[in-house]
């Protein structure tokens, strides 16, 4: 395919830093923007455990209430970053932010959405009642539905691993993983 130069992102030989600048925009995009405080996901949980809270023993309660508080603490962590993500990405600087938003929004995510269904108890391995079981535009308004998708968000964008290892390796100086393909071409990679 033969593309005029004047549709070139970026000058000829840049494609590399062209596709980082992008991705680090998508990142923060997948992470979300700067929410309300309270909403989303751990709104839901919050509802939740007002709800089951005086249904559960007294040793229950106490383990239940430290998870809650600890993912409201996190949910508030990530609310803030992904505030600076945003910012910085509006100032046309997308850093290390947004690998960290994005990690951090696909990660709790994962985290609220299991609790969730580990507070709604044998229930919670359940379909909701008239659950479709193909898939559908409103499978996110249901909650294994959302239990389910939030493992997706830790693959799109980048996987969590694979972000740890961009973070560690670009952002903190980490020594790489040992790659001893890495100055080999891809078509010269054995398959």
């Amino acid at each position: 395919m033969r593309i005029h130069d004047s549709l070139r992102l970026g000058d000829e030989g840049d494609g590399w830093r062209v596709a980082i600048t992008t991705l680090m925009n998508e990142r923060v995009a997948l992470a979300g923007g700067p929410a309300p405080r309270g909403s989303g996901p751990i709104n839901e949980l919050m509802k939740l455990w007002a709800v089951r809270k005086s249904q559960l023993s007294s040793v229950e309660h106490e383990i239940w209430r430290d998870r809650v508080m600890a993912l409201w603490i996190e949910a508030e962590i990530v609310r803030l970053t992904n505030a600076r993500a945003k910012q910085s990405a509006v100032g046309g600087n997308p850093g290390p932010e947004g690998s960290v938003s994005k990690l951090a929004s696909a990660e709790l995510s994962k985290r609220v959405t299991a609790a969730i269904v580990d507070l709604e108890g044998a229930a919670g391995m359940l379909h909701e009642p008239g659950y479709p079981m193909t898939r559908s535009s409103g499978a996110m308004s249901t909650r294994t539905g959302r239990f389910l998708r939030a493992r997706a968000n830790t693959i799109e964008g980048g996987t969590s691993e694979i972000m740890r290892n961009i973070l560690g390796e670009r952002v903190l100086g980490l020594p790489g993983d040992v790659r001893v393909d890495s100055d080999v071409p891809w078509t010269d990679i054995p398959k």
